[in-house]
């Protein structure tokens, strides 16, 4: 007892060491800073190539000279490409493309929307399916029924792939603790890389286009998939399981019909999840040529039309609430142990036959009426919302900007350019010794021997400065991303009201892809390395909040009312009480919150944040810079695995 006494008190009393050491560190490494400002900080022009960058280059053009002569193409990659190819084409054929012989999809618009109303109806309930159609309809309205139906296809292609693999591999996972031991490894770095990654090497091997768009939407979404599915079966009512077992059953019968009935709920939920993570990736792969909704917002933040790209994003959240609340509706299955009664079930029944009707003849309609396969013209008000959009960005811009301008100024020039002048502007030896004592205090030994490696081979990949200036804009984005997620968190965690008013904006948040903050972001602030760290705290900010917020809640009320008892006010309670026993939360909120941001700040390379992110977007569309743009993804890998190992031992280490 003394000895644990003795180590919770030196575990205390190191917590509080060690931020007056990280405080020292600071205090130590700002004179340094300044003094050898500008010195040995390895800072090279965008168009000067390393030697890593220029083997990058040469691997890369030999690769796409090899694409018809190397075994590995001829037999591998190639074939690949063309059945995925194949099988997305086949999908946009139905709803997207004209088929052969034709001027129209196989389904028109009509049929589309037919067909979505039955299987929304069947598979949930008629408020739901009415609000899939609406929204459908609204995708019309906007101009953006073709993109819309691209975007479409391209989800439910990479999704069936992605689920196709996904759930047999989650299966094997939840069954077998070593097949989960191989694969953790995969899913953890799937879920640091940013989505940006991907693009580059999939578009080498892949050629760009949709084959390779399918294939980079399938490595993001599988990882989600095979976690939620492993976490079904293993968390399932063991009774039942064993009950089968004693009665002979096999491992397969025991699967398929116990466990996997029983985690049903589970697994509609993963689908869900993939659902949306394929949606997400499938509008950024837009800059590998990918069709869909993500090539007109590309274009107007290409020529900075917020109006155009206001339209394009509106479609995008359009689409992702429809198919996030469709499958989240199928994974919200009634439980009662009252069977429904004959009536009920009849009832079911004529409604289903009657939707049946409707849609077969809304699919006969869309193949012989014209009017009824190609959206009318005159049923589009994307025009309007630009200009109305436009006008709106332009008095906000000239009557907002004292708001703007001055917290844009304020950031930049008390908190970017300070840690930038740490992290970016310090000779690499000191920001190398600094960071690794930092993890060293953070992490521990093994954690800090970790991130000195990495750091070393981001220096010899010869990105160092890029790399320090990412790493800037993370931490500064996720400090004020803490900043106003804490705040949150604490007010829904302690208001039921609150929580109930800002619900529905986090999940709203949470199903958007980050590629559709940018339109907005970028009208407010122009294009700035501002722009990409509001985009960052805008996207991050759903998560952090309901982590902490989850995390507040579940404070003991015992606690609480021994605080309260003793005449604590509201204030002392947060923070004595409620904070400092939800530290886990806020731990592995700030954990999630670092990567989240790291994956937009990264593609706010686009709108002018410098850093690795704009090197990726330019080598992709440079072939002298594509050597230096693929090892820019390398070391935003680097850098996120540092930083999340980082995070993760800290939280291990001072979240008891």
């Amino acid at each position: 007892m003394t000895v644990l006494l003795n180590n919770s008190f030196i575990n205390r009393v190191w917590k509080i060491k060690s931020r007056y050491l990280i405080l020292i560190i600071i205090g130590i490494w700002t004179p340094l800073a300044l003094i050898f400002k500008g010195m040995a900080n390895l800072e090279l022009p965008t168009y000067q190539n390393t030697f890593a960058t220029s083997a990058a280059g040469d691997a890369a053009a030999s690769i796409r000279g090899n694409r018809t002569k190397s075994t590995a193409f001829i037999y591998f990659f190639n074939p690949i490409r063309a059945f995925i190819n194949g099988f997305v084409e086949l999908i946009r054929m139905l709803i997207a493309t004209p088929a052969p012989n034709s001027i129209i999809p196989v389904l028109g618009w009509l049929g589309v929307i037919g067909v979505v109303a039955f299987i929304v109806f069947a598979t949930s309930n008629l408020r739901t399916m009415l609000l899939a159609v609406s929204l459908l309809i609204g995708c019309g309205f906007l101009g953006m029924w073709t993109f819309t139906m691209d975007t479409i296809a391209m989800t439910l292609a990479a999704v069936i792939l992605s689920l196709s693999i996904g759930i047999p591999l989650g299966v094997f996972a939840g069954l077998s603790d070593r097949v989960l031991k191989i694969l953790t490894p995969f899913l953890d770095l799937a879920q640091i890389l940013p989505t940006l990654v991907y693009l580059a090497p999939l578009a080498l091997f892949f050629l760009i286009g949709a084959a390779s768009a399918t294939i980079a939407t399938m490595v993001y979404s599988i990882p989600l998939s095979i976690r939620i599915t492993a976490h079904a079966i293993r968390n399932l009512n063991q009774s039942p399981i064993e009950a089968s077992t004693s009665m002979g059953a096999t491992t397969r019968q025991t699967l398929t019909k116990v466990q996997l009935p029983m985690g049903k709920k589970m697994i509609v939920l993963g689908i869900n999840q993939t659902v949306m993570a394929a949606l997400s990736f499938v509008v950024i792969a837009a800059l590998i040529a990918a069709p869909g909704l993500g090539k007109p917002i590309v274009n107007a933040l290409t020529i900075r039309n917020v109006g155009n790209g206001f339209v394009a994003g509106l479609a995008v959240v359009f689409v992702a609430i429809m198919l996030d609340r469709s499958t989240s509706a199928a994974a919200k299955t009634k439980i009662s142990f009252v069977p429904p009664t004959a009536q009920e079930i009849k009832r079911r029944r004529i409604s289903l036959a009657i939707m049946g009707i409707i849609t077969v003849l809304s699919v006969w309609l869309s193949r012989n009426v014209l009017w009824a396969a190609i959206w009318p013209k005159k049923l589009d008000v994307s025009n309007p919302i630009s200009r109305f959009t436009n006008d709106a960005n332009d008095w906000v811009v000239d009557n907002v900007r004292i708001i703007t301008v001055t917290l844009k100024d304020f950031i930049s020039n008390y908190l970017l350019n300070s840690i930038e002048t740490l992290l970016a502007g310090s000779p690499w030896f000191i920001t190398v010794a600094m960071i690794y004592v930092i993890a060293l205090i953070l992490g521990g030994r093994h954690v800090a021997i970790l991130s000195l490696g990495l750091l070393l081979v981001i220096i010899a990949c010869g990105l160092w400065y890029e790399t320090m200036v990412t790493l800037t804009q993370t931490l500064v984005a996720t400090l004020l991303t803490m900043i106003i997620g804490v705040i949150l968190g604490v007010w829904i965690g302690r208001s039921e009201r609150a929580d109930k008013i800002l619900r529905p904006f986090l999940d709203a948040g949470q199903t958007l892809p980050a590629f559709v903050y940018l339109v907005p972001m970028l009208g407010l602030f122009g294009p700035t390395r501002f722009t990409a760290i509001v985009t960052g705290i805008v996207y991050s900010i759903p998560v952090v909040v309901k982590i902490v917020g989850e995390g507040i809640r579940n404070v003991s009320s015992t606690m609480i009312e021994a605080a309260t008892s003793a005449g604590s006010t509201a204030w002392q309670i947060i923070t004595k009480v409620q904070i400092p026993a939800a530290k886990k939360s806020l731990l592995l909120a700030t954990n999630q919150g670092l990567i989240f941001v790291l994956a937009v700040v990264v593609i706010g390379g686009f709108v002018g944040s410098g850093g690795l992110g704009y090197l990726v977007i330019v080598g992709s569309s440079k072939p002298e810079l594509q050597g230096k743009g693929l090892i820019a993804g390398f070391s935003i890998l680097l850098l996120g695995v540092m930083i999340d190992r980082i995070a993760n031992a800290s939280a291990r280490k001072y979240g008891n």
